[in-house]
């Protein structure tokens, strides 16, 4: 009988209770009507980035000309006249297929000391991809050669070209 009693109670002291909620930008209600709160979304339109990108590079196979070999026959030994690398500069191409701007940053590193490299342009900027077909896609191209110290044996290393590619935010 407890049990009832102590249930009967709880449901008399609910009842008389009242209980106002404020929101924000809301109106008081009074509870004789419902109250209806307007939902709304925005709309962010997202996409994800996808770098693909082609690097295209001829063989990168530089000739050093030793120059005219000249016998001194007052200290026995060879003097080298006019040796210079031959002018061939060689292409390097970058085609863009991402759905962004992209940046190609071209670096030498030389492992020949007093070895210079050079490129036509160190960087290349491309235009996204979208709204091209593959055949049409944005590409430039840069000119690489050597100077600067000579060498003196076949199949030398003289260094490494790195590209970095980034997407191009303006």
């Amino acid at each position: 009988m407890k049990n009832k009693m102590a249930i009967i109670a709880a449901l008399v002291l609910a009842s008389t209770s009242v209980v106002t909620a404020y929101a924000v930008n809301s109106e008081k209600n009074d509870g004789s009507e419902p109250t209806n709160i307007k939902v709304t979304g925005s709309y962010i339109d997202s996409k994800s980035t996808t770098m693909s990108v082609d690097v295209e590079w001829e063989e990168m196979n530089f000739t050093y000309f030793g120059g005219h070999k000249v016998w001194d026959p007052e200290t026995h030994s060879y003097t080298t006249e006019s040796a210079c690398w031959w002018n061939e500069p060689k292409e390097i191409t970058v085609t863009n297929h991402s759905n962004s701007a992209i940046k190609a940053q071209m670096n030498f590193t030389s492992k020949v000391e007093g070895l210079n490299g050079s490129f036509d342009d160190d960087v290349i900027l491309l235009e996204t991809a979208e709204g091209t077909t593959v055949d049409a896609a944005p590409k430039d191209s840069t000119h690489f050669s050597v100077s600067g110290a000579g060498i003196e044996t076949n199949n030398t290393d003289l260094g490494t070209i790195t590209v970095t590619i980034s997407e191009d935010i303006q």
